[in-house]
């Protein structure tokens, strides 16, 4: 039986659902929208270089695209930087777009997508930033020393970003950093450098 391209975990279904019901439909909108560019990124460079996306995969860890073909570890590189550089540019215009038309859920977009690049492009699986950084180490160090340098700056930005959210919370400024802190250090998993290398989020 032929294994499907498109896969949806439960956890996924229920955080979609949750989005749909407790946000207005700008607000889901200004959510997907970066999302879209940012995947788009990934498709357009993928494509160029001559890969080919074999499975897209909705789970709780985000929206990953599985690929295969032959690329170098800059190729590799370059495939994740493209999803976090779409969703700067996309925040970049709509911005600029937002001041001129007023609009405030563009705005929000734009804020959105901008901290959700700048978070992915932490050296840390499997962030894209951890997937560009588990490249250059591989492609300076070797395999095996690449993904052990990997795993061990991924654990280091965990628990700094958690230190970090809870300071934020005792200062009273939410639990939003501590959670995206807490949500990395559970996905941290050794050897993902190697394994998950033709994986982009």
């Amino acid at each position: 039986m032929r294994e499907s391209r498109f896969q949806i975990s439960a956890s996924a279904l229920l955080a979609v659902a949750l989005l749909y019901y407790l946000s207005t439909p700008n607000e889901a909108i200004a959510v997907l929208l970066p999302v879209l560019f940012h995947e788009l990124g990934h498709i357009i460079v993928l494509y160029i270089l001559g890969l080919r996306v074999t499975r897209f995969r909705l789970e709780l860890k985000g929206f990953c695209m599985d690929y295969s073909g032959y690329t170098g570890a800059m190729g590799h590189a370059l495939a994740a930087a493209a999803g976090p550089l779409a969703g700067i540019s996309y925040a970049i215009t709509a911005a600029a777009l937002a001041s001129r038309l007023q609009w405030d859920w563009l705005s929000l977009s734009a804020g959105i997508s901008l901290l959700l690049s700048l978070f992915n492009l932490l050296p840390a699986m499997p962030l894209d930033g951890g997937r560009i950084f588990s490249a250059l180490c591989s492609a300076i160090f070797g395999d095996r020393t690449g993904a052990a340098i990997t795993d061990t700056t991924g654990l280091a930005v965990g628990v700094l970003l958690l230190s970090a959210g809870i300071l934020a919370m005792i200062r009273g400024h939410g639990i939003a950093l501590a959670l995206a802190a807490i949500w990395l250090l559970l996905y941290q998993e050794p050897g993902q450098g190697i394994v998950k290398s033709r994986e982009v989020l």
